[in-house]
Order: structure tokens, then sequence, then C-alpha cells
């Protein structure tokens, strides 16, 4: 077994393409201690670790384990340097038993001619780790059958296989209950007594101030503060996570184009999907932008594929000008007058090979058709064109393939394929996702244009400034619960980011102590 050891970043840079990720990252992670990494979506937590375990390799600065500069080529390298990376999402592969999982890449064999894969001793190894995490799982059993959390132990049992004694949980907890998490940090604290070195990913602030040693916060890629335990702080940490600058410290002047008062376009009440979010509900009027803030994770998604029909419901209703569309087909919904443009534009918005005048039309085939059932290719040539003047696509040609397209200008082409649909209510999962900043201040343009043109808006978006420059309202989410609602002079960087970590305290919180948590 490899013995316990310092693991350090000094300098870490890490781009991709053009954007850097990582700006010169120094940190620490000492053997008997559980450090933690908060920070933002995209602070750059998930790749710093992917760096630690040579998933990727980083752009400057050096690795350092034991002291020593050492280059991780590759997670099996990390690996034999004693570093593993227990994933987000578990890894194992569903019809293989839970030894074959975790002796995968490292089967023992024996020592004769020819060599043949020693099954006894693959068992026995697997249940002497298995044991040791006082995990009630037997070596036998199809990974599949596992629980989310019993499948999160057994990637910490492949760690302990593999004799690493530097274990990195990006974020474990997510998807386990409250029990889960008891169990898996019962597993943590006997590691640490161990002396093994722990690095820890949550969002969850109470689980972080209840485990941690160390905590760091990273914010857009830069670490901006370490601090140890005697020294936690709730605001202080909430502070670092969303102090950044914002540059946007002012609303949209909203405009309601109808009289006053306004009955609500969309009324959403007592919604319900367990576990993603519970007891959901709001109501949005014409010409109105509400945000929906939270971290990734906290349900906001699922909320939105839920009123659009993809997502199955367990409780509440969706009224759509007054008609009630919670058991309607998405086609229905979209005649109906609400529309869903999703976050990953290019597997779910767009049709890349496809042409701009095609995916234009996809969302409305009728209004291009003739009589007899045939596209018509004029029509759609010329509906495409308007379009994308309105737009303000920068492009060729409607006959472009979208995919020769920059970033913003494919959001922009979704954009007009569903306002081809005449919509009422349009609801928006991170509009300005992977686009530059001029792209992103001509979508919010865009987005201010319709609502004064009366469209009910739906804004989900992890991003302050976003939900400061757009938002009438601001619904925040935590962890699948409205925790929050803002409007006004209420909309501010402060308010909101507390309540992405579902934090009310303005002043520091009480932090419980590590032996009796």
């Amino acid at each position: 077994m490899i013995a316990a050891q310092m693991v350090a970043g000094r300098g870490l840079i890490k781009r991709f393409s053009s954007v850097t990720v990582l700006h010169g990252v120094n940190i620490e992670f000492a053997p008997g201690k559980i450090h933690t990494l908060m920070g933002e979506n995209g602070a750059g937590k998930s790749t710093l670790f992917k760096v630690l375990a040579g998933i990727h390799q980083p752009d400057g600065g050096v690795i350092e384990i034991g002291g020593v500069p050492t280059v991780l080529r590759t997670p099996r390298i990390a690996q034999a340097q004693g570093v593993y990376l227990v994933p987000q999402e578990p890894a194992l592969l569903g019809e293989l038993t839970v030894c074959e999982n975790m002796s995968l890449g490292h089967l023992p064999t024996s020592s004769g001619f020819p060599r043949r894969v020693d099954w006894n001793r693959t068992r026995s190894e697997a249940q002497a780790v298995l044991d040791t995490l006082g995990l009630n799982v037997g070596p036998m059993m199809k990974a599949k059958d596992l629980s989310i959390a019993q499948q999160q132990l057994v990637e910490c049992a492949k760690a302990l296989l593999r004799g690493c004694r530097t274990i990195l949980f990006d974020e474990p907890t997510s998807p386990l209950t409250v029990r889960e998490v008891d169990f898996l940090f019962g597993v943590m604290d006997r590691l640490r007594g161990e002396g093994y070195t722990l690095g820890f990913i949550s969002h969850r602030m109470d689980e972080v101030l209840r485990i941690s040693d160390e905590i760091s916060v990273l914010r857009d890629g830069n670490l901006v503060e370490t601090l140890e335990r005697p020294n936690f702080d709730r605001k202080r940490l909430v502070d670092q996570m969303v102090g950044r600058e914002v540059t946007v410290s002012h609303r949209r002047a909203a405009q309601t184009p109808l009289a006053v008062p306004v009955s609500p376009v969309l009324d959403v009440q007592g919604l319900c999907s367990e576990p993603a979010f519970r007891d959901v509900s709001f109501q949005v009027r014409p010409g109105e932008v509400l945000g929906l803030a939270g971290l990734v994770g906290a349900g906001r998604t699922e909320i939105a594929e839920s009123i659009f029909g993809v997502r199955a419901k367990s409780a509440g209703r969706v009224t759509l000008k007054g008609r009630d569309i919670s058991g309607s087909s998405v086609q229905d919904i979209i005649r109906q007058g609400l529309v869903y443009v999703p976050e990953d534009r290019a597997k779910h918005g767009a049709i890349l090979p496809m042409s701009l005048a095609q995916n234009i039309s996809s969302g409305a085939l009728d209004s291009v058709r003739h009589r007899l059932g045939f596209l018509d290719l004029n029509a759609e040539r010329r509906v495409a064109a308007e379009l994308i003047e309105r737009f303000g696509v920068r492009a060729y040609s409607p006959e472009q393939p979208i995919r020769t397209l920059s970033g913003g200008n494919q959001q922009k082409v979704v954009l007009a394929k569903w306002m081809n649909t005449h919509p009422t209510v349009a609801i928006l999962d991170e509009p300005t996702r992977g686009v530059d900043v001029g792209a992103k201040e001509e979508i919010y343009e865009l987005i201010e244009g319709l609502a004064k043109e009366g469209l009910a808006v739906v804004v989900i978006s992890s991003d302050l400034e976003e939900l400061i420059r757009l938002s009438d309202r601001v619904l925040a989410l935590y962890e699948g619960d409205v925790v929050a609602e803002l409007s006004g002079d209420e909309i501010t960087a402060d308010r909101v980011g507390r309540a992405f970590l579902g934090s009310h305290e303005a002043g520091p919180a009480s932090v419980p102590d590590r032996a009796s948590a």
C-alpha cells in the first residue's frame, strides 16, 4: 500500500480552447484531513480534481506528491501514485459484478502458464475491502442492482483495493438521502482517522461545515481563500463564493404592454416530481421575466421539463391561458403556446447538420406546407430570412448549415425557431451558455424585446449577472425546494447568491462539532 502523503498543486493552469478554467491555483491536501472545495457552478472545482487525478493535463504549473513534482498523464498513472477520483456519477458497469468492477484493469492472475484470472483472490480481496468499509454488499452482486449510495461506496472501495491513499470525492452526496450521507461520512471519518488524504466537493453548506477540516473557495478559476476549522464562518464562505464584482447591478425596466391588472398566462401550482423537486408554485404574467435561480441539481431544469411535458409529474397542476395542460402532450403544449429552449442546444435544441432554414421551420412545419402536405421550400426560405434578420443572426445564407455558426448565433437560431411558433410563454434554460460576451448582450436584448411584446418568459440561469439583468422576479431553488422569492430591489448578487446555497443568514453560523455531528 502506498504511504499517505501530501498532494499539492502549484500554480495549476487549465485551459479548454480559449477559455482558462484554472488560473494558477495553489492548493494542498494533507494526510489525515478532509479538504473541501466550494464555489459556484463553473468555478473550476471538478476540473481541479480531474487535473490532480490525471484525467486532464495541466497547461501550466506542477503537481507534487509527497513533495516530488509528478506528471500524471493518465488516471492509471495517478492511481499508481496513490490518487483516485470518486466521480459525481458512479461509473460502474451494470452487468458486471461488484468484484469485477472493483478489479477491472487490475485483475489478479495466477502464476502458472497459461496465466489465468484468479477469481477466488478477486472475490476475497474485494470482500476484505467491502468489510473494511462496513458496506453490506456481496462481491458477486451485479452493479446494476445496487443503490446509488452503494455504487458510490463501491467506487470508494476501488480506491482502497488499488492501495490509493488519496481519495477525491466529487459531489458524492448529491444523489443521496440523509441516512446515506451519514453512512458515507462515517466511512470518510474512518479513512481520515487512518491517515488518508481526502478531498471533497459539495454545494451543501451544512455538510461542508460538518465534515471538513479545511475549506478552499474557488471563484472563476481562482483560489480566493482557504480556511481551517476553527475559522469556519458561513457568511464569510458565502461572501467569498459570490463576492466577485457584479458589473450588472440593475434590472431591466419592466414594461407590460397590457392593462393592469394582468392575469397570469402560466400558473404552476403544487408541482412535484420526486426526488428532483417538490411543491413548486408560481405564476408568470404577459411581459414578465421570471428567473429560476439555483445551482446545478437544484431542480430548475426538471421543473421546466415537467411543465413542458417531457418529465413525469407526481403531483400538481399547470395551467396555460386558463387551460389545464398537466396531462397534455408536448405537441399540444406547443400548439397551446408554450415552448421550451433546452440548455444543451447541440443535443436538444438544434439539428446541427441541417440548414438554418430547416432548423427554423422545424418548430412550425405546418406554416410552410403546401395544401397537399409538401414543404414549400420558398416559404421556408422566406420565413427563415425574415427571422434571421429579426434576430440578428450572422450568416451568409438560410441554406448555411447551423453547425458552421458560432455558439451565440446558433442560440439565436434556436430562439428564432421557437418564436416562429408564436408562443405566449417561453422557458429558456441557460440561454447564454457557451456564448461570448458580445453574443450574450445581443441575446439579452432579444429576450427583453420579446418581453416588451408581451411574451411571458421564464429564464433558468446559474449566472447572477444574467438574473439581475433580466428578471422582474427571481425564484431561488435549493435541493428541489423554493427557498426564496425576490423582486424589485431585492434582486441583488448577495441575496440571490445566498439563496443559491439555501442560506438566509446575514451573520456567521455556529459550526457543529465534528465528533458530535
